[in-house]
């Protein structure tokens, strides 16, 4: 098939390019490494979380003491109870599902024991996949659980009252892993990706090959594919340096190494996409660099890197869920640590397939306007 034929030419053509010039092929693996570095400095001055976070409750109970802790909750600024469930194995569905950060159990029994004893305990399960929601849902638990038992202890009568939340996480996060590694890896591929849109389009329009190009028997959708194809390998080379990375910092990788790689190739084939319709329009290799470094904090920010985009304020989050990206990130952390397989992630995939299936064409009318 020719399309084949002349995209796998171009993919050989531009690693070949890259190999001529040693700085440039060190810098494409560095740069985003040394990037997020910086970055790292600075995303510690800014917080501005608006904390909604969801949870589903079981009520295994209906007591009215059961009923009262339930009522607590879904008034909580912290938490936001979406569902009430009736047994626990729902329950634990809607969080390995996404659906909620966090599950709390009412075990059967609760009332009495605290009529009874002044002790009783609920379960909590988190999702520790996330950033910083877990902890935030474990805080708002309990503070809930301290005033039912200073409730019931003053209404009947009873001096010591207490209930212990006790915590499940359900992911496999180990405490050595730090939980913030699956975004960086995404970052790494998107900006990977941006730097090869330097590389590939804007430096070779301003070295004059990108238009003889063009003029060659090959067309532009040759061009573009074989373009993509060549930073698909270069992202595979960029995820295996993070993987050994990840590994020597302690970090235990649950899920299938296969699908951390169709992740990252997924963001970074999107990336380019939207890079290819910027380059339409922006010719200049330093233009588009700085316009890279711009884009790069707001994306550390709404894609959930530093934070669960759930901790955002309302018009952050509707902005977060508009981006591809952010389905990238939760895709890498549901397979790294949560060991999810493909059923679990297709839907994220499939978002960034489409938008890089929407991004391309615009990107070739683009460029068949401005040659």
């Amino acid at each position: 098939m020719r399309l084949a034929r002349d995209s796998t030419a171009i993919a050989f053509k531009e690693l070949r390019q890259l190999s001529r010039d040693p700085v440039s092929l060190i810098l494409t693996f560095m740069f985003p490494i040394l990037l997020i570095g910086i970055f790292i400095v600075i995303a510690g001055a800014f917080s501005a979380p608006s904390y909604n976070i969801p949870v589903v409750v079981a009520d295994l109970d209906t007591s009215p003491a059961s009923t009262v802790l339930v009522d607590k909750m879904t008034t909580s600024p912290i938490i936001h109870v979406t569902q009430l469930v009736s047994t626990e194995e729902q329950a634990l569905h809607h969080v390995e599902a996404g659906d909620a950060m966090g599950a709390v159990i009412i075990p059967q029994g609760f009332g009495e024991s605290l009529l009874t004893t002044g002790r009783a305990f609920i379960v909590l399960q988190t999702d520790n996949s996330k950033i910083t929601a877990p902890t935030l849902i474990q805080a708002a638990v309990n503070r809930d659980a301290e005033d039912l038992a200073s409730t019931e202890g003053s209404q009947f009568g009873i001096k010591e009252v207490a209930i212990e939340v006790v915590v499940r996480p359900i992911s496999g996060r180990p405490p050595t892993g730090d939980v913030i590694l699956p975004g960086f890896l995404s970052m790494i591929a998107i900006l990977g990706a941006f730097d090869d849109i330097v590389n590939a389009i804007t430096r070779e329009r301003e070295r004059g090959t990108f238009p003889r190009l063009l003029l060659s028997p090959v067309n532009i959708l040759s061009v573009y594919s074989g373009k993509m194809f060549a930073t698909v390998l270069l992202t595979a080379v960029r995820t295996t340096l993070m993987l050994i990375i990840f590994v020597l910092m302690g970090l235990a990788i649950r899920g299938n190494i296969l699908l951390i790689y169709i992740t990252t190739a997924l963001i970074a084939v999107f990336t380019l996409s939207l890079g290819l319709v910027m380059s339409a329009r922006i010719r200049g290799s330093s233009t588009l660099t700085v316009l890279e470094i711009a884009l790069t904090f707001p994306l550390f920010q709404l894609t959930g890197v530093f934070q669960s985009p759930e901790l955002l304020a309302a018009g952050g989050r509707a902005i977060s869920r508009a981006l591809p990206w952010t389905y990238g990130n939760e895709a890498l952390r549901r397979v790294i640590y949560l060991g999810l397989g493909i059923d679990a992630i297709a839907g994220d995939l499939l978002i960034l397939l489409i938008g890089s299936l929407v991004m391309l064409p615009i990107a070739l009318t683009l460029s068949k306007r401005t040659m």
